[in-house]
């Protein structure tokens, strides 16, 4: 092999390297970009929900709000139903690893059910509390 040709040789090899790279950052740089747009609408969605409980008392008409971004501990003081509650109403083990301060989402990954099923079962017991606790109107 002359020294042209492995001149050559190595210089394919170097743009074949150096495609390559630019292929791998790509995909690094558009999964960064969806893990951005994803973080950006959650905190959009906290922030329309924090200004909501601001301007008035929540209700259970309101419970279709709880998502699964929010923690035990955020529908607690959101929706006023002790912690406590909302642990025996949906059988949390005390044992069970950020209680209150987990997600409704990673729970339910915890339990290895879908975020929908917890998001649910959380907003009927909050309906529940709310039931019970309401005062009627005289």
């Amino acid at each position: 092999m002359t020294t042209v040709a492995r001149r050559t040789w190595y210089a394919e090899i170097a743009i074949a390297l150096l495609i390559i790279a630019l292929v791998i950052l790509c995909v690094f740089l558009v999964r960064q970009y969806r893990t951005i747009v994803r973080q950006e609408t959650v905190s959009s969605e906290r922030v329309r929900f924090a200004d909501m409980v601001r301007h008035h008392t929540l209700s259970s008409s309101d419970a279709g709000l709880i998502e699964p971004w929010m923690t035990f501990a955020y529908v607690s003081v959101s929706f006023r139903v002790p912690s406590p509650y909302l642990m025996a109403a949906l059988g949390i083990s005390s044992t069970t690893p950020g209680y209150p301060n987990i997600t409704l989402g990673r729970y339910s990954r915890l339990i290895a059910t879908s975020s929908a099923a917890v998001a649910d079962e959380v907003r009927s017991s909050v309906k529940e509390y709310l039931a019970a606790t309401s005062t009627p109107n005289i």
